[in-house]
């Protein structure tokens, strides 16, 4: 198959149309280097992917975060194109298992964790995106919920509104940090990274840093952070039964 035929075929699983189909021009930015058959890779690795989660097709919204977790990925550099689909599936897991959080108002650590281990820890790929689909289809099918997050999508691009700049700055970090190599490895690279977005972030809503509204954020943003690090060391321990996670700092 050549590459216009698999655009054409994700663009159909995904339900999206030649005008909302930005996949191409991401690759094509980000894999500029990268010669036909590495494009073919990765385009493979996407409609595997989408497959995955084809019983929910029928279900846009679900299509649609489908389609943001893809061009996410893609902005980040694997280490090996052959690593591609690894990183595309772990970052939609973080992405989905945010999205349930968000929408259960899970606000405890503790209830985090045990939600994250006793549904994903000892799950294979198919099977445990089968059950995080089956438990978030619930939630693109609650008009209420859909339009709440439009209206904060849409307060996000609004920054004189005071009353919601928590708002605004946790939607940042959250986008931020999807774009981002959830790596074990490099959780203190990560955290210094993060350090200065939310200090540019701050600076730009006009906050003091040393304000009490800046240090809750601040403790709010590195606790978003470190629970991605914990849905990583689950899934490397679910992944490579033969090491023990790397702790999180």
């Amino acid at each position: 198959m050549d590459l216009s035929s698999i655009y054409s075929d994700v663009k159909q699983l995904l339900s999206i149309s030649d005008k909302n189909s930005d996949l191409e021009h991401n690759i094509n930015h980000y894999y500029n280097t990268e010669p036909d058959e590495n494009k073919l890779e990765i385009l493979g690795d996407i409609l595997s992917f989408i497959d995955k989660f084809s019983m929910f097709k029928d279900i846009k919204p679900f299509m649609n975060s489908l389609h943001t977790c893809i061009n996410n990925t893609l902005e980040i550099e694997p280490e090996s194109i052959f690593d591609f689909e690894e990183l595309l599936i772990k970052n939609s897991i973080m992405h989905f298992v945010q999205q349930y959080i968000n929408y259960s108002k899970i606000t405890q650590k503790d209830q985090v964790l045990e939600f994250l281990t006793d549904s994903l820890e000892k799950l294979q790929k198919q099977p445990l995106i089968m059950n995080l689909g089956l438990l978030l289809k619930p939630m693109y099918q609650d008009q209420k919920y859909l339009n709440n997050l439009e209206n904060l999508n849409e307060v996000e691009v609004t920054y004189n509104l005071d009353n919601n700049v928590d708002i605004q700055i946790k939607q940042k970090i959250d986008k931020w940090l999807e774009t981002q190599d959830i790596n074990l490895n490099k959780q203190d690279e990560l955290r210094e990274n993060l350090k200065k977005e939310f200090k540019n972030l701050i600076t730009k809503h006009n906050l003091a840093l040393d304000s009490e509204k800046a240090k809750k954020l601040e403790m709010e943003v590195m606790e978003m952070l470190t629970l991605k690090l914990t849905m990583e060391s689950l899934m490397e321990h679910m992944q490579e039964d033969s090491f023990g996670p790397i702790p999180i700092k």
